[in-house]
């Protein structure tokens, strides 16, 4: 027995994908740059937070060693004050992210920084004062 195909069929016409598919692209254009920034200042706050654990292992170091002003400290003395397993404790030297060097042999009581390549790559989504002591 055959049906008989109903000839009003109801379904989108083309104008109405049109115009939820240009909905959707705009939604697209506003959360893509709001997403790329976030990523970009959570990679910034990320470096910070490990120049911070750097400069912590540093003084700790210092501390610990008896060491003076000035003295230089070579990173590889550092591991030993960072969390086993972690990014810093398995690197052979201090790089960031990004793989640029935080510092090349940290002294005591020195001022730690950033590299330039890093904050330069970062200061579109950050100011200086987010940088705080560690600002190249």
């Amino acid at each position: 027995m055959l049906k008989t195909l109903k000839k009003n069929r109801g379904g989108f016409t083309l104008v109405e994908i049109m115009i939820v598919v240009a909905i959707i692209a705009l939604l697209a254009s506003i959360a893509v740059p709001s997403f790329l920034r976030a990523r970009k200042r959570a990679q910034a706050t990320k470096i910070v937070e490990e120049a911070r654990i750097i400069d912590a292992a540093i003084d700790q170091y210092a501390i610990e060693s008896n060491l003076q002003k000035d003295d230089t400290i070579a990173y590889a003395n550092l591991t030993p004050f960072f969390k086993a397993g972690s990014r810093l404790a398995d690197q052979a030297a201090a790089n960031d992210i990004f793989g640029n060097s935080y510092t090349t042999q940290p002294t005591v009581d020195g001022t730690f920084k950033v590299a330039t390549a890093t904050y330069n790559a970062l200061s579109d989504v950050t100011d200086d004062s987010f940088w705080g002591a560690y600002l190249p």
